[in-house]
């Protein structure tokens, strides 16, 4: 069992495979901006301002241990498919959906935004999105990564399955989910219906303008 904390404790999610299915640095614009939008409610730095985000891909199949309530779902704009969950007790980055790539059967994990235990060792498989890095992030970002490196996403990249077959696997296969497990789905579905999406585009804290999409502007 993989187990999932946000960064207080106050909220525990437990992964029923121990095994990550692959691992990708992800240099893309929205991850970024969720990310430093969270750091900014915490009201502590991100740093560096633009970051390849360390992600493990595993089996969708878990469920919330403790802190449920405090799950709340973000999106860049309404559109968005690529959907975060946080822990709103300390904003913490815990989960990732995005069905559009990953499919029904794949979780997302950002592994340095929250505390992650019991997961087996796994190599980083590829970097992608590194077309929206900033020119003052490149040489840190880009030219230090040793390993196969995308200017896009395994959407639109043709030789990606030649490099991580596993993907493709993974979105076909079926998951065998142990009793009292379930889908981010089943989660994200439950928790919006309590509590709503937070969306990024329409964000209003107090009449102020959540600042990492003026950040996020500044770098493009």
């Amino acid at each position: 069992m993989t187990v999932i904390t946000c960064n207080c404790g106050e909220t525990e999610a437990h992964f029923s495979s121990t095994k990550p299915l692959f691992r990708l640095i992800c240099c893309c614009n929205d991850c970024n901006t969720i990310l430093h939008w969270a750091a900014w409610k915490q009201n502590r730095p991100f740093y560096p301002a633009f970051q390849g985000i360390d992600k493990i891909y595993m089996e969708n199949s878990l469920k919330i241990v403790k802190g449920e309530q405090n799950l709340r779902w973000i999106k860049i704009t309404e559109d968005s498919v690529c959907l975060r969950g946080l822990a709103v007790c300390c904003y913490s980055s815990l989960f990732v959906e995005n069905l559009s790539i990953l499919g029904p059967n794949i979780a997302c994990i950002d592994v340095d935004f929250c505390q992650v235990n019991g997961a087996e060792p796994c190599e980083i498989t590829a970097q992608i999105f590194e077309k929206d890095v900033p020119s003052n992030r490149e040489a840190a970002i880009c030219q230090s990564f040793e390993g196969p490196r995308f200017m896009e996403g395994p959407e639109e990249s043709q030789i990606w399955p030649s490099v991580i077959p596993t993907i493709i696997e993974a979105q076909s296969k079926e998951i065998n989910t142990p009793e009292g497990f379930v889908s981010l789905r089943n989660i994200i579905e439950k928790s919006v219906n309590a509590y709503g999406w937070i969306n990024l585009e329409g964000y209003n804290d107090n009449g102020a303008p959540p600042i990492v999409l003026a950040e996020r502007e500044a770098q493009q």
